[in-house]
């Protein structure tokens, strides 16, 4: 009986011993270089403006830098319609074709963060390396006749740290002979597709006002705006002689 008990003592020790280096073996996701795109502020468009965003994005990722750049560019006094089609029937001043291409990267530091960083939880206060990739192509055109007024890239190269459960769990090898965390190293090194939609949610806003601020520059700085001018001059003008009265006889 005492020796059941004794056992019994022995495994529930390990077992919270266990969780409670699982529960302490992570590190939240950091974006080391993230402050590299930030917004710095630009003038608004010199009048409200209507701007359709044509994209082919279909990854989730992808979807929401899109929905980031849309509600930035709204923060710039224009009313955005997207996804704009090339046969819509809705009126733009201007339309900004955009790409995103997207990388995933692991990194061969992953290795030696596991094993032998195991044995300093180098997980937990570092966190595995990894790199997101972005680059954006924009083409702008007026609404109207489709001209294109300016084309531009963007890359964006993100560097960043996390660690979950789904991987720090080899950290166990405190228990054996550290065979599992070599192994585990040896894995680690390719990237976690676990961290995209973090990724996603943390750089959605930061990084549609980044894309957006260079839209809206782009846009002011191509002189562009005197055929929205003279549409608008000419469309008033043809309002005030339709309701001016007919001759008579």
């Amino acid at each position: 009986m005492e020796a059941k008990k004794r056992t019994t003592l022995f495994v529930t020790t390990w077992l919270c011993v266990g969780m409670i280096l699982m529960g302490g073996c992570a590190h939240p996701l950091v974006i080391k270089n993230l402050d590299s795109y930030r917004a710095y502020g630009v003038s608004s468009f010199e009048k409200p403006l209507k701007i359709g965003i044509a994209t082919d994005a279909t990854e989730p990722e992808q979807k929401r830098l899109m929905d980031g750049i849309a509600n930035a560019l709204g923060g710039y006094s224009a009313q955005v319609v997207m996804p704009y089609q090339a046969n819509s029937q809705k009126e733009v001043d201007f339309i900004a074709h955009v790409d995103i291409q997207t990388e995933h990267k692991g990194s061969g530091w992953n290795f030696l963060i596991n094993w032998p960083g195991f044995l300093i939880w180098t997980p937990a206060w570092n966190g595995y390396v990894y790199e997101v990739k972005y680059t954006i192509n924009c083409r702008l055109a007026k609404g109207g006749t489709k001209e294109t007024i300016d084309e531009f890239r963007i890359p964006i190269a993100l560097d960043i740290r996390h660690a979950a459960i789904n991987r720090t769990w080899t950290e166990i090898s405190w228990l054996e002979v550290s065979a599992i965390a070599f192994v585990g190293g040896l894995v680690f090194i390719n990237y976690d597709e676990s961290v995209t939609p973090l990724v996603s949610e943390k750089v959605e806003n930061p990084l549609g006002k980044f894309i957006a601020q260079e839209i809206v520059k782009r846009i002011n700085a191509s002189g562009k705006f005197s055929y929205i001018y003279e549409k608008d001059t000419t469309h008033g003008l043809a309002m005030t002689r339709s309701q001016l009265p007919r001759p008579q006889g």
